[in-house]
Order: C-alpha cells, then sequence, then structure tokens
C-alpha cells in the first residue's frame, strides 16, 4: 500500500464521518410565538388587509419569519392568529422593539388607524417549542 492509498483512505474516512454528523446533526432549535389579536365590530378585515399589505413586508426586516395567518371558522370575538418563528425569545424580544420603532410601521399604524383602534386589546403573546416529534423545530 502506498502513501497515496493511505492518505486516499484517510481522507475517504473523513468525509464519510463528516456526512454522518451532517446527517445525524439536530436542526436549530426555534422559539416559536402564537399571536391572537382580536378586532373591534367590523375592523377585522382591515386588521387582515394591514398584514398582508403592509406589515408582513416590515417583518422581514427584523427577522420575524411569520409562518402563517389564521381566523377562526366560527370567528365570534373577531380574531386574527398568527405564528412567528424566533431563533429565540432574547431575539424575539428585540425583533419586536426594532419593528414597534420603525418609521414606516408607526406610519402605516397611524394611517390604519384613523378611523379607530384595529385591535381592542394587546394582541395575546404564547411562547411554544417544539416537542422531540414536532415536524417544525
Amino acid at each position: 500500500m502506498t502513501k497515496s492509498h493511505i492518505f486516499s483512505f484517510i481522507c475517504g474516512g473523513l468525509a464519510a464521518l463528516a456526512v454522518t454528523m451532517a446527517v445525524h446533526a439536530q436542526a436549530p432549535h426555534h422559539v416559536y410565538e402564537l399571536r391572537t389579536y382580536t378586532a373591534p365590530p367590523g375592523k377585522l378585515d382591515a386588521l387582515i388587509a394591514r398584514f398582508r399589505d403592509h406589515t408582513e413586508a416590515i417583518f422581514k426586516r427584523y427577522d420575524l419569519k411569520a409562518i402563517g395567518y389564521w381566523v377562526p371558522e366560527d370567528n365570534k370575538n373577531n380574531q386574527l392568529i398568527y405564528i412567528v418563528e424566533h431563533k429565540s425569545k432574547a431575539d424575539a424580544d428585540k425583533n419586536w422593539a426594532a419593528f414597534q420603532n420603525d418609521e414606516e410601521w408607526k406610519k402605516v399604524r397611524a394611517e390604519s388607524e384613523k378611523d379607530g383602534p384595529l385591535t381592542t386589546k394587546a394582541p395575546e403573546r404564547v411562547f411554544m417549542d417544539p416537542v422531540d416529534f414536532s415536524k417544525l423545530k
């Protein structure tokens, strides 16, 4: 066996080890935030439009990754529910603070609420950690 054969064997072994480690490495843990907004009667469509037309784009500047938006089927309480993915709760707090200070957001919010607020209270927030078999980690 020559030195080049031994070198090739070692390189192949290291490559196989690297692939095995990559396959078995866990995806980075993320925190998910469930947010529920309650709109006054007649304001839910305007709240949804604000998210669709403005908020979603501003979120991207601050690493606020919205997973999806929903309304309850019976929606007796005029609610909009969505989930945001964060790297950590600390990142969530930092990113929300930056979002709230965004000049475009302040303008959009003021314009959309010129005829009254689009929510009746602060959003309900629940931070969630994925369980071991969750498809989202």
